[in-house]
């Protein structure tokens, strides 16, 4: 027999318009040949939700960060086709360095979820994101990529595990302030045809870490951090500015850096001089 407290429930929300049942917290699956990606809802928050990207990989292969190094395509992503939605920020886990052919390059293996905050048009009411994702999956080759996903977000999701694994990447994204990590210039050589600058980087001892460099801007494509040492809780990186534009002395910019080590990742801007 129904529950009596259960029926009058379901009656008063089947009277007031309210569905009995909740949205569901992920988009479905949107596949391509060696990849999937589909959108999660993590809910609501100081008035902007909490979402996710989710990329699966098949075992293997990769994918790229917003600066992929020596080679690769970092992914592009297209909110055009939202309802209700001012400005998506996307949010950047830290990344990997990684084989790549004749190189070395920067992303994500198995998979990863990109954290986003989604501010709304207008507060209060229905929030729809739709995605297009370009973006690129490599084995042995590299192979374009894309998606297609539309979810509506609510303010209690219905799944708990999807709040869950975008707060955990979340937390690998570099913040600008981590206990126990840090990173500065330790000498500027301008002994050869482009400067090279050593950084001193506090990490976890008996931890790897590694260090990653981007331009002031995207016509910036600086070469990988040389790692000098791989123990201790000082680690030394040697970068060489030869990725400058044309024309461009590389001394006196403020370039980003992304200290990763262990499970947490520092973000620190620095100009060499």
């Amino acid at each position: 027999m129904l529950d009596r407290r259960a029926l009058l429930s379901f009656l008063a929300l089947a009277g007031t318009g309210t569905p009995v049942l909740a949205a569901p917290s992920a988009s479905a699956w949107s596949r391509d040949t060696k990849s999937a990606v589909r959108l999660l809802d993590g809910g609501f928050e100081g008035g902007v939700h909490l979402a996710g990207v989710e990329i699966t990989l098949d075992p293997g292969t990769k994918t790229y960060w917003r600066t992929p190094g020596d080679s690769g395509v970092p992914p592009h992503f297209d909110w055009s086709k939202s309802t209700n939605v001012a400005d998506v920020a996307v949010s950047w886990p830290a990344p990997l360095r990684f084989p790549d052919g004749n190189g070395f390059s920067i992303g994500y293996k198995t998979g990863v979820v990109f954290p986003l905050t989604v501010k709304p048009k207008v507060a209060g009411q229905q929030v729809r994101l739709g995605l297009h994702l370009d973006y690129a999956v490599c084995d042995q080759i590299c192979i374009p990529a894309k998606a297609d996903a539309l979810l509506g977000l609510s303010r209690t999701p219905s799944d708990p595990a999807a709040a869950a694994a975008i707060a955990r990447y979340r937390a690998s994204v570099p913040q600008q302030a981590v206990p126990g990590l840090s990173l500065a210039i330790d000498a500027v050589d301008r002994s050869d045809q482009w400067p090279v600058v050593t950084l001193k980087a506090e990490v976890e001892a008996g931890a790897p870490a590694d260090l990653f460099a981007e331009g002031p801007d995207a016509h910036w494509t600086l070469p990988l951090p040389e790692p000098q040492d791989t123990s201790g809780a000082m680690r030394r990186f040697k970068l060489t500015l030869d990725g400058a534009p044309r024309g461009t002395d590389p001394l006196g910019h403020a370039l980003t850096f992304t200290l990763v080590s262990g499970q947490r990742a520092l973000e620190a801007k620095l100009t060499p001089r």
